[in-house]
């Protein structure tokens, strides 16, 4: 039995981290602090595995020390320079701001069955609402957006206390709706996003709106070129460039449509660096709006199964976005998305150190980086639910080793029901 008691308390946690001269670290050591802000590294705020001499070099050049967590690393190597690290205030812990701020909601968030009964009606009502959008577009060539804006507001108006929920309901991909299903999971990310920004209830909505019809316009493209596997040639490329002027044109002149909306479906993929398109803005002339509806609608994008590449984890497209701001994405938005998204969500896939799969289910404020999961057994060619395991409060038998999360997975990377497991989740709370 430890001698902190069945659970892993915050000093426990503590002593797992010691401070190390960065020229000692090895492959499998995870950085969880620097000497400097995470916002100067390459790496996301999170922390950083090493697998490359390249990420060993940066840390010796440019930090006097950095902080390893031997909890989460690969490699136990305790490095003869370590020192047990406790920081001296959580205060100017950026992990560790006010609980009660919009941008925990995330972690405060429970999937309870009112919740997720809330949650699923809201979700199919975008989603019904994002194919007739598609319906009539592709019937007959416009967009009639306002039944649309109108489900929004409702879905805009109890998004705080479904938002772990909605957020599981955007981990669940289908290969044949791909359209409607990125627009909806971009929707319900940008409301997420907006709401952690402390933006208005209308401006929530309208965020809402833009990620729903962000990327309609590619339905009045030549669809073999839209969905073509292979590299596209220039004349190609322009040509699907052009699906966010062919959505502003759809949605500019319409009078129910706010000119923020219509304006963020244009500039969605403008970037800080004057590369993108149509028009090559730079920062400072980009709306703000389109910069949020850039970071999710990428995030999206790449935690999901398209023709030309395949998902990647939660974790990793975090990662390409931290590396990429400043230059293809607005740098305050992917930080902003990061703490709001944090280390893992709910819905995401697992592996436990123990080789076991698992859903999270919950995290927190507290334990961000120890979860509420549910263990997840094979059952013929599928996995199917198991016990529940909270990672911060686990019984810890002598010689038994503390069970962590060693990997995050892509969506989809294992055969499992999220939704039924999300539905047996709020029965659950019940009992």
């Amino acid at each position: 039995m430890s001698e902190y008691g069945n659970s892993i308390s915050n000093s426990e946690l503590f002593e797992s981290e010691c401070a190390v001269d960065p020229t000692e670290l090895q492959v499998g050591h995870f950085v969880s602090r620097l000497d400097r802000p995470w916002r100067e590294s390459p790496f996301p705020l999170e922390g950083v595995m090493i697998l490359s001499d390249d990420t060993k070099s940066w840390f010796a050049e440019n930090c006097g020390w950095v902080v390893i967590d031997l909890l989460r690393s690969r490699n136990g190597y305790r490095p003869p320079s370590a020192r047990t690290y406790r920081p001296r205030s959580h205060a100017h812990e950026p992990h560790n701001a006010d609980p009660n701020a919009p941008v925990n909601m995330l972690r405060r968030a429970r999937l309870t069955e009112e919740s997720v009964s809330e949650a699923v009606d809201c979700h199919d009502l975008l989603y019904r609402q994002a194919a007739m959008l598609i319906a009539s577009l592709k019937q007959s060539g416009r967009l009639d957006a306002e039944q649309a804006r109108l489900g929004l507001r409702k879905i805009a108006s109890s998004l705080e206390s479904n938002i772990a929920a909605m957020v599981w309901l955007t981990r669940i991909k289908h290969a044949d709706e791909q359209i409607a299903e990125h627009s909806v999971n971009t929707a319900i990310l940008a409301m997420g996003l907006a709401r952690s920004l402390e933006w208005s209830d209308k401006d929530v909505e309208r965020a809402g709106l833009a990620g729903l019809l962000h990327d309609l316009g590619k339905l009045k493209l030549d669809q073999a070129t839209v969905n073509k596997s292979g590299d596209l040639t220039e004349e190609e490329m322009e040509h699907v460039r052009s699906h966010s002027r062919v959505g502003y044109e759809l949605l500019r002149d319409d009078d129910q449509i706010h000119p923020d909306v219509a304006r963020a479906v244009l500039e969605h993929h403008e970037r800080p660096d004057g590369k993108g398109y149509p028009d090559g803005k730079f920062a400072g002339a980009i709306l703000p709006m389109a910069a949020l509806v850039s970071v999710v609608n990428a995030y999206d994008a790449m935690t999901s199964n398209w023709l030309s590449q395949p998902a990647i984890s939660h974790h990793e497209a975090l990662g390409v976005q931290w590396r990429q701001r400043d230059h293809k994405f607005d740098a305050g938005m992917v930080e902003k998305l990061i703490q709001f998204l944090g280390w893992v969500t709910p819905g995401i896939l697992v592996r436990l150190s123990s080789g076991d799969f698992a859903v999270v289910l919950q995290a927190s404020h507290e334990h961000r980086l120890w979860p509420l999961v549910r263990i997840l057994r094979r059952e013929n060619e599928h996995y199917v639910s198991a016990e529940r395991v909270d990672l911060a409060h686990q019984p810890m038998p002598e010689g038994k080793p503390v069970l962590k999360i060693q990997a995050v997975l892509p969506d989809g990377a294992i055969e499992v029901d999220l939704n039924a497991i999300l539905l047996e989740e709020a029965v659950a709370d019940q009992g």
